[in-house]
């Protein structure tokens, strides 16, 4: 579904959320519900814009939803909610039942594979690049992260860093995060050469949302340098290249080290 939830297990939890039960200090029985409460809804998500943040959906396709995020299954058993959901096809329309604010109401929408911003292959193609004045760059991967060894016991700073991001929300089709994974030495690049695993969040003060929006920029530059801002965005690191040498730099170091294009980007 592409959302994040909180399981409402918590009796006090449910209380504050006014889910139902016996009033406190009267006669009065309200009908009690049990559900999970939506925390975040992923941008991609077809529930974005139609789930709200501390919603709580109590039944799934008329299915009721237990507070431990469990619906019933075969005679006995219990099943988590996603067991359910990995059984719709792309497209198909899913309905909840929803506590918000105190009153029950009913939405709908359609359920689609939901992307990462941090995709966990390429679908066996090569992984995407760009070289520019011998900045390598690419979009950071699973298989990136495995190569550098983020999962094993010891990994640099800047790669604990990207580690941190694979989880992160896709915000739009076609966005990546664009590391520099090494740079190819040359006399242009002098000081920057051991540069790598960082983060590129801003080309010439605009922000980088892929690869391809980065060749772009590149494309399209004016004025006499190139500005690239690396993560955190307050105290990382900066480097400033040669516009009006780029191409020329570019080539030589592509010959240098027989890269046949200097390029590779990725079809959506």
């Amino acid at each position: 579904l592409g959302i994040d939830c909180s399981f409402l297990e918590n009796e006090t939890f449910r209380k504050f959320l006014k889910l139902g039960g016996d009033n406190t200090g009267t006669k009065i029985k309200r009908k009690r519900y049990t559900g999970i409460m939506v925390r975040k809804i992923q941008p991609t998500s077809g529930a974005f814009g139609i789930l709200r943040n501390m919603d709580v959906i109590l039944a799934v396709d008329g299915i009721p939803l237990g507070n431990d995020g469990k619906i019933p299954f075969r005679r006995g058993e219990r099943v988590d909610l996603g067991g359910y959901v990995t059984s719709l096809f792309e497209g198909d329309e899913v309905h909840l039942s929803v506590w918000r604010e105190g009153k029950e109401t009913e939405v709908s929408f359609l359920v689609s594979p939901i992307k990462p911003l941090v995709p966990t292959h390429f679908s066996n193609e090569p992984p995407p690049y760009m070289i520019c004045s011998g900045f390598v760059f690419t979009a950071l991967s699973v298989p990136y992260l495995e190569a550098k060894g983020a999962w094993s016991d010891y990994y640099t700073d800047n790669v604990s860093y990207l580690l941190g991001l694979v989880n992160s929300p896709l915000k739009q089709e076609g966005d990546e995060v664009v590391v520099l994974a090494q740079v190819l030495a040359h006399r242009a690049n002098l000081g920057y050469e051991n540069y790598f695993d960082l983060h590129l969040l801003k080309f010439n003060g605009v922000e980088v949302r892929s690869l391809r929006h980065l060749q772009g920029l590149v494309d399209k530059r004016t004025g006499p340098f190139m500005i690239f801002e690396f993560a955190p965005e307050d105290g990382g690191r900066l480097v400033v290249l040669d516009s009006d040498t780029n191409d020329v730099v570019t080539k030589e170091v592509c010959s240098e080290h027989s890269i046949g294009a200097p390029g590779r980007l990725r079809d959506y």
